[in-house]
């Protein structure tokens, strides 16, 4: 017959196992938090690339008529509001953007703590679209 000290788990043994689980899902908590934050930044940056597209078309098509790009430069204003109106036809999404504080935002980017602003046009550079 078995001896009774052997039936089963002892306590120790119980806290080892729980002290175990509680560092793999505290690690796992860490690597989800950490991966919810990338892929806000992500999508941030992919906005970014859109608003920049977006400009990249609105120059062309304004730089195309009679009065070329020095017309584009003229139309050119780095307030956030006045440009995403005339952007809105290059957008793929432009429901998704808004004017705020002189930048542009969008749930994304408000949720990655960034905001997008629109950059003088100077001389020999055009203007991007930069992420503070």
């Amino acid at each position: 017959m078995g001896n009774a000290n052997n039936l089963g788990f002892s306590l120790v043994e119980l806290l080892v196992v729980i002290c175990a689980i509680a560092i793999l899902s505290g690690l796992a908590i860490s690597y989800v938090g950490g991966a919810s934050e990338n892929s806000r930044l992500l999508v941030a940056r992919q906005q970014q690339v859109q608003l920049q597209t977006a400009l990249d078309a609105w120059i062309t098509h304004k730089s195309s008529g009679t009065a070329g790009l020095a017309g584009a430069k003229a139309a050119y204003s780095s307030d956030a509001s006045a440009m995403l109106s005339d952007l809105a036809p290059y957008l793929r999404e432009p429901g998704i953007f808004s004017s705020s504080g002189g930048g542009v935002s969008s749930d994304a980017l408000s949720g990655a703590g960034k905001t997008l602003q629109f950059s003088s046009w100077g001389e020999g550079s055009y203007p991007k679209v930069l992420m503070q």
